[in-house]
């Protein structure tokens, strides 16, 4: 038997040992790839799980490669990989060259040469797979092939053995560590069942904004003394965003507990970001695009007037000011996205000082006919490459949409791109979008007037306000009636 094979051989050895040990699954990963890694001589391993919707791979566990190669975004599993997805060994033996690479030059910079990738599969389904890099250039063998094949089915093995105990395998394994984001393990073997409706509803959102999302992905120690006491796992992380969200529109009541776990997870995680949606921003997210309790409240006028239509002029003329000083000697395109920035759009290109283009574009909404993804019904007919382009929003809230726009605008290679908005709901954020120039900075509430709309209502007045209620009205003279 050849050198090769016993390494092989004693490899298998040790991780048989491994799996029939105490450690957690997570561990029982970390332990495989390793072992593969090392027994096949390459630069590195890494298991890739596929994402709940089979669109992107994330690294789930890996061995020699460094944070900043990991970190470098989410593998499409449409444009790399096909092979081993669709259940076959897959070589790639000059990265730099080959097409099916996303990354090349962080590869370049890594120093990997080539790859060996093999499906990862339970019960036939395939859920990742496992890759190897090495740092020159090579024809992997069959037999090098047939072993990486059998870790990769033993890693399936692991991953249904401890799909659903997990957890508890984790509490029991922080003991007196420090608190460590836990691997990822059921990202996403099997689709996700939703706790609440509104969960549902939140997902099909953000697959309508085409952005994409984890469910439940993993597990935080809050508290540890001896073993981990109490963990945090928030219901959603959207990757290109770097955001975990976790929503409280189940049980209100728990608001104040998922606020305290909320706090100790940013002060033991600096590094990770967590949005809070409580029932009220829900609803309001939703209502937004005619859904959820809000949609169907009928209104009665408007409220507290918020800007007068004098203070609006006013922060439109300095912000024109401002535009015009920075594009001196330029000659930029506003673009606009209708309806709500007519207004806007119009006051602002009077008050500037410089020569500016004006166009504008239109996309669907979620809950219109424009599907189950969002797409640009009617883009700019400006030609933008190499022009200075000004984006003009009514208001920005959570930047969903403002981002897809200015990837639409990016593709177009223009010169330079900038944001300005009349409106900033900066607490309802969720993608983290530059703006360049504000207007005002404004609570969470539902505004109308100057081009906002409630259901196509409202966008005529002069003035910004409050949407005011007829149910917040109705509860209020009822109160009042009620004796005692």
């Amino acid at each position: 038997m050849g050198k090769q094979a016993l390494g092989f051989n004693k490899a298998l050895d040790d991780i048989a040992e491994a799996l029939n040990s105490d450690i957690t699954t997570s561990e029982k990963l970390r332990f495989l790839v390793k072992a593969a890694a090392r027994a096949l001589g390459v630069k590195g391993c890494s298991l890739m799980l596929l994402d709940v919707q089979r669109k992107r791979l994330f690294h789930a566990a890996s061995q020699g490669l460094s944070e900043r190669y990991l970190r470098k975004g989410f593998l499409e599993a449409e444009k790399s990989l096909t092979e081993a997805l669709e259940g076959r060994v897959e070589t790639i033996f000059d990265v730099a060259t080959d097409p099916r690479i996303q990354f090349q030059e962080l590869a370049r910079q890594e120093r990997i040469v080539s790859m060996l990738s093999v499906p990862v599969k339970i019960k036939g389904e395939v859920v990742g797979i496992l890759r190897a890099y090495s740092r020159t250039q090579r024809e992997f063998t069959v037999v090098e092939e047939q072993f990486f094949i059998s870790v990769a089915n033993l890693i399936g093995v692991v991953l249904e053995l401890g799909r659903f105990n997990e957890t508890e395998k984790q509490l029991m394994e922080a003991k007196d560590e420090p608190p460590s984001l836990l691997t990822p393990l059921s990202l996403q073997v099997k689709p996700a069942s939703f706790a609440h409706p509104s969960e549902e509803e939140f997902a099909r959102l953000l697959d309508f904004y085409q952005i994409e999302w984890i469910y439940e992905p993993r597990s935080f120690v809050l508290e540890w003394e001896g073993k981990a006491a109490e963990m945090f796992t928030p219901d959603f992380y959207l990757p290109a965003l770097d955001i975990y969200v976790e929503m409280t529109t189940l049980k209100p009541g728990l608001t104040t507990e998922k606020n305290r776990k909320v706090r100790r997870l940013r002060e033991l995680y600096p590094e990770v970001n967590i949005k809070l949606l409580a029932r009220r921003d829900y609803d309001r997210l939703l209502a937004k695009y005619g859904h959820g309790p809000l949609a169907g409240v009928k209104t009665r006028g408007v409220g507290r007037v918020l800007f007068s239509a004098p203070k609006i002029q006013k922060r439109v003329s300095q912000l024109a000011k401002e535009v015009s000083q920075d594009y001196e000697g330029h000659h930029p395109v506003l673009v606009g996205v209708l309806r709500g920035v007519f207004c806007f759009m119009a006051d602002l290109m009077r008050y500037l000082t410089v020569p500016a283009d004006v166009d504008f574009m239109a996309i669907s909404y979620y809950g219109g006919e424009g599907g189950k993804a969002v797409r640009v019904t009617m883009d700019v007919g400006i030609e933008l490459e190499g022009c200075h382009v000004l984006l003009v929003e009514d208001i920005v809230d959570t930047g969903m949409t403002l981002s897809l726009v200015l990837n639409h605008l990016k593709a177009r290679n223009p010169a330079s791109l900038r944001v300005c908005t009349l409106l900033d709901k900066r607490i309802r954020r969720l993608a983290d979008v530059h703006l360049d120039y504000v207007g005002f900075e404004v609570p969470d509430e539902f505004l109308v007037g100057y081009g906002l709309d409630y259901q196509e209502e409202y966008r005529n007045l002069p003035f910004i306000a409050l949407m005011e209620e007829e149910k917040t009205q109705r509860r209020s003279r009822d109160t009042k009636k009620r004796p005692g």
